[in-house]
């Protein structure tokens, strides 16, 4: 009986630290308010070093950082959303190509105007991809939301 509680007990602590999934990056996001209805959602990453996230532009290689926002029929979104950050261009023997990621932070910052003066919401998922020199870690889809008010 002991044996059994025993290999049950490794079975779990096994399957609790494949559970555990490594994410070397926070996100915080917040909504600034420019003027009267106009408004900068921000997203922000913290990357832990060594990693780094890819940029939203890479045309060949690895998998771009994606977002996404859900549709809010009172919100309008403003343009493509820019990249703010010291971005790092390297060309990468693995892909054949330059690629363009940041270290440390950058933030994802998308322009929204709202139709009517109301408070809302805006919610949308972020898709990335994190590597270092040696690995990269399997793509996170990450859900944000922001008052807009």
């Amino acid at each position: 009986m002991r044996k059994y509680i025993l290999a049950s007990l490794f079975v779990i602590t096994s399957v609790l630290a494949q559970a555990q999934r490594m994410n070397p990056v926070s996100w915080s996001f917040q909504a600034v308010k420019k003027a009267d209805k106009q408004y900068d959602v921000i997203l922000t990453a913290n990357v832990e070093a060594p990693w780094h996230i890819y940029s939203q532009f890479v045309k060949k290689g690895p998998i771009p950082t994606a977002i996404e926002f859900k549709t809010n029929p009172l919100v309008q979104i403003k343009g493509a959303t820019k990249e703010v950050g010291k971005l790092e261009k390297n060309f990468d023997k693995n892909f054949d190509a330059e690629i363009s990621y940041y270290t440390n932070k950058v933030q994802f910052v998308q322009s929204v105007t709202l139709k009517v003066a109301s408070k809302t919401k805006l919610s949308g998922t972020i898709d990335y991809t994190v590597c270092n020199d040696e690995k990269c870690l399997p793509p996170i889809t990450i859900p944000f939301e922001v008052v807009l008010q």
